[in-house]
């Protein structure tokens, strides 16, 4: 199957066999991309692996645009990574702890006034970065078939219909969905509000901070909010509302919520060089990003006895760490942390192994098992 659809090899620094890694598994991991490429299931498919810092698989194959006439999809294509955003977020977050600006469990209403009232005074940053904050969950979280509107839309449109109202209003405007800290439910609109706390605390707006005390520090020179003319004809995409952003961006304005939850766009090198800091206990691109506690504290569980119903799924002891996913039902080790993305893409680190993987696979589909959890397996299955 995998001799009809070219695989490009992107720069690695270790063979697999140094690395402690099955070769064989590449070429497994490899057929199967390929053979759900040819099934429709996905558009394309890239991964990154390192071991111990050393990247010994750098890989990528399909198509970069939706179309039969488009160019392959490169090691080092760009791709929109959705709420991998939001890990982004949460290391931000978890700065401003650091330097004694914001306490975890602070009430969000000494930040922001929008909060300071009956109803939301109880709602905590440790709750938001939790998704237990109890505000509106996103769309189609509970297969409601008529979900309202995205947030970015909802607070847009109220904002011409009633221009003396700000986009925080709208998003914490009607009835919760559950008390604070009853239930995991997942809330991109709260990853908004984060991004509006880094902004009044750092003074700077979320995108600048971001892109000063993390993009920057980091290296991370193909990781945008915006992506500059010249990167545009290398991004990744599954449709024409996606190109459309690509080609013709909206400018943000103080009216309209930040990006927080679901704005970046990156590429596979600088996910690794990301998942490596956290690995590497805050250290990357020989600066401290983030104190080794603040990682520790990140990527455990924080959730006890709490229900979930997302997505069709029933959890009645969800886990959940400070922004990262914690739990996991297969072959990857005990203290592996992951985010994922719409569209689809992955972050995962698994501290016993040393290893992290990221992977962009693009498909108007979304998550689907072939696409997630087999390659997971193939990949956890290689280590020796």
């Amino acid at each position: 199957m995998q001799d009809t659809i070219p695989i490009h090899e992107g720069w690695t620094s270790a063979s697999p066999e140094e690395a402690g890694f099955d070769r064989q598994n590449l070429r497994r991991l490899d057929d199967h991309y390929a053979s759900i490429i040819a099934s429709g299931t996905i558009q394309a498919a890239s991964y990154i692996l390192a071991r111990k810092g050393k990247v010994f698989a750098h890989r990528s194959l399909g198509k970069l645009r939706h179309g039969e006439d488009s160019a392959d999809m490169l090691p080092d294509s760009i791709r929109k990574v959705y709420s991998i955003t939001k890990v982004f977020t949460a290391v931000a977050i978890h700065q401003l702890i650091d330097r004694g600006q914001i306490f975890l469990n602070e009430s969000v209403s000494r930040i922001l006034p929008e909060f300071d009232n009956d109803k939301h005074r109880g709602i905590t940053i440790f709750q938001l970065l939790t998704h237990t904050s109890g505000l509106q969950g996103d769309p189609g979280f509970y297969l409601e078939p008529y979900g309202l509107p995205w947030y970015e839309w909802m607070a847009s449109e109220a904002k011409k219909a009633y221009p003396h109202i700000n986009w925080l209003q709208v998003v914490i405007s009607g009835p919760m969905q559950r008390m604070p800290g009853k239930e995991w439910i997942y809330c991109s609109s709260g990853y908004a509000i984060l991004g509006e706390i880094i902004a009044k605390v750092s003074g700077k707006s979320y995108e600048q901070y971001i892109q000063d005390e993390i993009l920057t520090p980091l290296g991370l020179t193909n990781t945008f909010f915006k992506v500059p003319e010249k990167f545009r004809d290398t991004v990744c995409c599954t449709n024409e509302w996606e190109k459309n952003q690509i080609y013709n961006p909206r400018e943000r304005t103080a009216e309209m919520p930040n990006v927080a939850g679901n704005g970046l766009y990156s590429s596979l090198e600088d996910l690794w060089r990301f998942g490596q800091m956290m690995l590497d206990g805050g250290i990357g691109n020989g600066n401290r990003i983030l104190s080794k506690r603040s990682i520790e504290l990140q990527t455990v569980n924080h959730l006890h006895g709490l229900t979930s119903r997302g997505w069709g799924n029933l959890h009645t002891d969800f886990k959940y760490g400070l922004g990262w996913s914690v739990d996991h039902y297969d072959l990857a080790s005990p203290g592996t942390f992951s985010h994922e993305g719409y569209g689809h893409c992955g972050l995962y680190v698994d501290p016993v192994e040393e290893l992290v993987f990221a992977f962009l696979v693009p498909s108007h589909k979304g998550f689907t098992n072939e696409s997630v959890v087999t390659p997971r397996a193939i990949v956890w299955s290689g280590l020796e």
